[in-house]
């Protein structure tokens, strides 16, 4: 073969590499590298206000300034891949990219839920290194972490009840419903707790298999739950849980500007969200007043009991379940 058509040959398979992306060579010419899409599913139904805001804030930011180079494809909600079987697709690579409540996929990543029992914002938490120490973590299960979905300065958490409480005694004895998350503030509180997912909250509140739940008050609010709610405790506990989450190899396969992209549009969207979530919980709490629901406020003796209980109840079911990286990491997030 004569020398010019072998060097031809040889280009056809070279890759040249420019900044953070590689680009194929055909016949002398570089060709831009193939764009990326990542694969995104809800645990929450898309019509929720907790998806369409961040889809706004984040996703769609995200394509915007990935300028073709990067899409993250919305594939659908729970109807998609159940909300539990959420964590495992990530992990697996069935989906690249999620968001899930932490209690969710626990198994996958041993104490991640106890992260809600967080005292610190966002900010702090990544000041004090606690974000470091999640993410490394979620990469023992597989997956990177982005950060919380949704940042608040106040706790995120509400309970909802058809049976009027006033005093810790009148805990007793009531069944509650919800995910594991909250089992053990409902034990603490000396109510029975009753695992539920989150499609059958509505009808066990209207069937009288529960007497409360414990949920987001954006979540309940936008499944008409003023329509099968009495009384709602207006002292909110725990943060917001929900995880931003990708597939560990798909994020290290990322070059490494498309993955400083997505974390930048991240930072953006957490320091928006406090704001934003104040204001739909002003509206929300009208809605539910509107409904015929009574909020009920504590004396202050009562409010403290009940949300520490929430907290100190939390940490011990944790330690008990997940040993030494809880007192590690209650330290990095307690003030």
């Amino acid at each position: 073969m004569k020398k010019g058509k072998l060097l031809v040959a040889i280009g056809v398979v070279l890759l040249l590499t420019v900044g953070f992306t590689t680009f194929p060579v055909v016949n002398g010419f570089a060709k831009p590298a193939k764009p990326i899409t990542l694969n995104f599913v809800s645990f929450i139904a898309l019509s929720n206000v907790e998806f369409t805001e961040f889809k706004r804030l984040f996703i769609d930011r995200v394509n915007e300034k990935g300028k073709g180079e990067l899409t993250i494809n919305v594939r659908g909600g729970p109807e998609t891949i159940a909300a539990f079987d959420l964590g495992v697709a990530v992990q697996k690579g069935t989906v690249d990219m999620a968001i899930i409540p932490t209690a969710f996929f626990e198994s996958l990543v041993p104490g991640a839920d106890a992260t809600r029992l967080s005292r610190l914002t966002e900010e702090e938490e990544r000041k004090a290194g606690a974000h470091d120490f999640i993410q490394g973590m979620y990469e023992k299960g597989g997956m990177y972490y982005l950060g919380r979905q949704q940042p608040t300065h106040q706790d995120y958490f509400y309970m909802f009840l058809n049976k009027r409480v006033e005093k810790p005694e009148d805990f007793v004895g009531l069944k509650l419903g919800g995910s594991t998350a909250f089992h053990a503030h409902f034990k603490g509180l000396g109510a029975t707790p009753i695992t539920l997912p989150m499609p059958e909250y509505y009808p066990a509140m209207e069937r009288g298999v529960v007497d409360g739940i414990s949920t987001s008050l954006h979540m309940w609010a936008g499944y008409g739950g003023h329509e099968v709610t009495k009384y709602m405790i207006d002292h909110p506990f725990y943060k917001n849980t929900v995880s931003v989450v990708v597939n560990l190899k798909t994020w290290n396969q990322l070059p490494k500007h498309l993955q400083k992209l997505m974390i930048e549009c991240m930072l953006e969207e957490q320091k928006e969200w406090p704001d934003l979530s104040a204001k739909a919980w002003k509206k929300e709490k009208q809605k539910m007043r509107d409904g015929g629901v009574e909020i009920i406020t504590f004396p202050p003796d009562v409010a403290k009991w009940f949300v520490e209980t929430a907290l100190e109840e939390a940490w011990k079911d944790e330690e008990e379940r997940f040993g030494e990286v809880i007192p590690k990491l209650k330290k990095l997030l307690t003030k």
